[in-house]
């Protein structure tokens, strides 16, 4: 299985870039040594001191920021603000947001469009109409996927028919 070595998450077969941290997967995960925490990452290309600069509320919200950012030149990472054991088990993002940073000399730039983005969001909540039409928009956009066949559904009848057998033979051995 493919595995990240920034955040350590496990991936399916097939997949050759963590979502998250939009590096390359390798095959095997390097022991861990005693490394200092800020040494554990890998960190992209223009980056040298990551400084966390927003914490989002979840993964949406993170990748939003992320992008943001992204179009205005500026290097970001992501992190679970909450120890990656519990998010690991619990799915924790919701609950201990995700973490943005940047390079420390970007911090006072991506701050201020964040800031700029979270005013204008303030000053103009989406109504109703408006979000039927982006998610109408965003199902044209998405490209339709053929329906998977569902092994289990498959089986049911199976089931059931061992199931009816079964009470029939108590019945007879009930008699």
């Amino acid at each position: 299985m493919p595995w990240c070595p920034k955040c350590k998450a496990e991936y399916r077969e097939g997949f050759t870039e963590c979502s998250s941290c939009h590096v390359p997967l390798v095959d095997e995960l390097p022991a861990e040594k005693d490394v200092p925490e800020q040494e554990q990452y890998v960190l992209p290309d223009g980056m040298e001191k990551p400084i966390a600069v927003y914490t989002a509320k979840n993964r949406l919200e993170a990748e939003t920021v992320c992008d943001l950012l992204r179009d205005h030149d500026i290097v970001t990472i992501d992190r679970p603000a909450a120890f990656r054991q519990i998010q690991a088990y619990s799915g924790a993002d919701a609950r201990f947001g995700v973490e943005i940073l940047v390079d420390a000399s970007q911090t006072a730039q991506a701050r201020a469009l964040i800031d700029e983005m979270n005013h204008d969001l303030a000053e103009q909540p989406v109504d109703e109409d408006e979000l039927a039409r982006l998610a109408e928009e965003q199902a044209m956009e998405t490209p339709e996927q053929p329906m998977e066949d569902n092994v289990s559904f498959k089986l049911l009848p199976v089931v059931i028919g061992v199931i009816v057998v079964a009470l029939v033979l108590l019945y007879f051995v009930a008699n």
